[in-house]
């Protein structure tokens, strides 16, 4: 079983460790003011003087993530910035539009997976 798989499990226990991933530019902001960026190959620190956040690194460097956990501890401003550079690409957005309390999304016909969608 993989790290991923197992780490994941453990969410369902404990949902706070659950994962964010943001486009590294995320960082820019950072970089170009007085807060400390520090890294090994595969984690991360921003530090200020008033609040901290730890993060992963991807191996494509293209992404970093955080827990929910460790993100709800950012002040409101920085979350604000932090979702600004959500990463997007792996997720549905008309599932999370479900999800978020829109019952009805138009999104094609009801299939069998591997059929190919029929056009009428």
């Amino acid at each position: 079983m993989s790290a991923a798989t197992n780490f994941f499990k453990k969410t369902i226990d404990k949902p706070e460790l659950s994962q964010l991933v943001f486009r590294v530019s995320v960082l820019e902001k950072y970089l170009q003011s007085d807060a400390k960026i520090q890294r090994t190959e595969t984690v991360g620190r921003v530090k200020t003087s008033s609040w901290a956040l730890d993060f992963g690194i991807a191996p494509d460097e293209q992404t970093l993530h955080t827990s929910l956990q460790l993100f709800s501890r950012l002040p409101e401003t920085e979350r604000a910035h932090w979702l600004e550079h959500l990463h997007e690409s792996h997720f549905s957005s008309n599932f999370l539009k479900m999800q978020s309390g829109h019952s009805c999304v138009d999104d094609g016909g009801l299939r069998d997976w591997g059929e190919e969608e029929a056009l009428i």
